[in-house]
């Protein structure tokens, strides 16, 4: 696969296709059937997450009707975009490839579907992580989520082809982990930059042709309270997703290195918000369920039908422009499609699930040869945001933590242990928060949501204290390991000099 040498993959959050689309005049993307009562009219920032657990994507797609939105989580769900208000979007799909067949991988939240864009399978999570179980915590140290077949970056270091994943910034007051970490062997890696970089990095490493093979970029989430992200999440804006895609975009095509890549924009499920086209049936990846425990309600899912439709946009002058059902026929594309392509693209061996096994492979468009990209793409306005950051306290007032936020827990947890390990000392764990943990872990995980009031919202603050107390610990760490890489290189280049001058004597 010659022709494409640098794959990216942009995955942004929690928006459906009709949402998105179905406004835009794009060929062959027409308005859902008026019974729906689907309009124009979407809000750039919401107050409020939609609902899209499991339970409630059930309720919106009940039993393929397509009609259970509004009743679920409200009207808002109800309203779509136009083509002016995501020009970006809806001009790179005009431009290349737009799929109208991308369906999320299963009908639930974030977490289980960006795993299958990892290792085509979420290990059984159908659900988003549960509260955080302090003891197993403790006396389990690497509380990564398990596959039994590894992930995508397992698999392309033992083939030789390198990979980078670039995030923004976290610390303190920013809980912007990027949401790989999750995956065993990750959070080892987090702090060597042949593995995982700033996004603030990522057009002047473009520029300089300092690439992987494999890049995955992840979007500022916003945690904990959303607001200031680019991942287009309801609580968030769209509009700061646009200029994120609009500068990926260019970073990379604005390059000569473009002139061989691909990237893909998608977007990981569809945060309760409306799409007309029932989920089709999907193959179940097979692979062991070791992480199903780990959902707060487990639905013993079977993994045996897609989730709702979503965009994605796939661009490269090496790949056709026009509708994915036209371009590719009656085939359904699903995250899993991504680690099959990288399988085929670098020649990465055999299936890592059922599911990726049967997925789709977008490499068979390829072209005979390069078509010209449009590299101009429409202006986008920074947004007024609808409020300003709020505090801990205020956060937590709001009520139980989302899945997004105990996920990002779990993977404090793993910083946790590696950072006491590397300064010689307890984790905070252990040594400071282990009894609130306890308590939290007590509340959170009634199933029956019968605990409100102050009793919650102090389980929800021991989250993101213990959260913000490890970024900060964790910060230390990271200064020193930067210190002590930077120092390692000047000592290479000074040996790398004085082995020049010795040849030229």
């Amino acid at each position: 696969m010659g022709k494409i040498t640098h794959m990216f993959v942009l995955m942004l959050e929690n928006r459906s296709f009709d949402h998105m689309l179905s406004f835009s005049g794009l060929p062959g993307v027409s308005e859902p059937p008026p019974h729906f009562h689907f309009s124009p009219g979407a809000t750039d920032q919401l107050a409020d997450d939609p609902n899209h657990e499991f339970e409630n994507v059930k309720n919106q797609i009940h039993g393929g009707l397509m009609d259970g939105f509004s009743a679920d989580s409200g009207p808002e769900t109800m309203k779509g975009f136009d083509e002016t208000e995501v020009p970006v979007l809806v001009q790179l799909a005009r431009d290349n490839l737009y799929f109208d067949n991308w369906f999320s991988s299963m009908p639930g939240p974030t977490w289980p579907n960006r795993l299958f864009a990892h290792c085509g399978s979420s290990g059984g999570l159908d659900n988003s992580l549960g509260s955080i179980d302090a003891k197993n915590a403790v006396t389990n140290p690497g509380y990564c989520l398990n596959f039994e077949n590894g992930h995508i970056f397992d698999r392309l270091t033992s083939k030789g082809v390198d990979w980078r994943i670039y995030h923004h910034h976290y610390g303190a007051f920013n809980f912007d982990y990027p949401q790989a970490l999750c995956l065993k062997g990750m959070v080892d890696k987090r702090n060597d930059r042949k593995f995982f970089r700033p996004f603030s990095e990522f057009a002047s490493d473009v520029a300089k042709g300092d690439l992987a093979g494999y890049t995955f970029i992840e979007p500022k989430y916003g945690l904990p309270s959303y607001r200031a992200g680019n991942s287009q999440h309801p609580i968030g804006t769209i509009s700061l997703g646009e200029i994120l895609i609009r500068d990926v975009y260019r970073a990379i095509f604005g390059q000569s290195v473009g002139d061989n890549s691909a990237l893909l924009i998608t977007w990981d499920e569809h945060g309760g918000f409306f799409d007309h086209v029932n989920p089709p049936a999907a193959t179940s990846p097979g692979d062991k369920p070791l992480n199903q425990a780990r959902a707060k309600n487990p639905q013993n899912y079977s993994f045996d039908h897609f989730g709702i439709r979503v965009p994605a946009v796939l661009i490269s002058p090496w790949l056709k422009a026009g509708l994915g059902s036209q371009v590719f026929g009656n085939v359904q594309f699903d995250h899993s499609s991504i680690v099959r392509a990288l399988r085929s693209m670098f020649a990465l061996g055999g299936q890592l699930t059922n599911r990726d096994g049967a997925s789709p492979d977008w490499n068979s468009a390829i072209l005979p040869k390069p078509r010209k990209l449009n590299l101009k793409l429409p202006t986008v306005a920074q947004p007024r945001l609808r409020s300003t950051e709020k505090s801990f306290k205020q956060i937590a007032a709001s009520g139980a933590p989302s899945g997004n936020l105990l996920g990002t827990c779990q993977i404090a947890i793993d910083i946790d242990w590696h950072t006491a390990e590397r300064l010689d000392s307890p984790p905070l764990i252990v040594s400071e928060f282990y009894d609130r943990l306890a308590a939290a872990h007590r509340i959170l995980g009634d199933s029956q949501n019968k605990v409100q009031g102050a009793e919650l919202a102090n389980a929800h603050l021991t989250i993101i204290e213990y959260i913000d107390a490890v970024s900060r610990r964790d910060m230390k760490v990271r200064a020193s390991f930067q210190k002590s890489s930077k120092g390692l290189a000047r000592k290479k280049a000074a040996t790398r000099k004085r082995k020049r001058k010795k040849k030229t004597r």
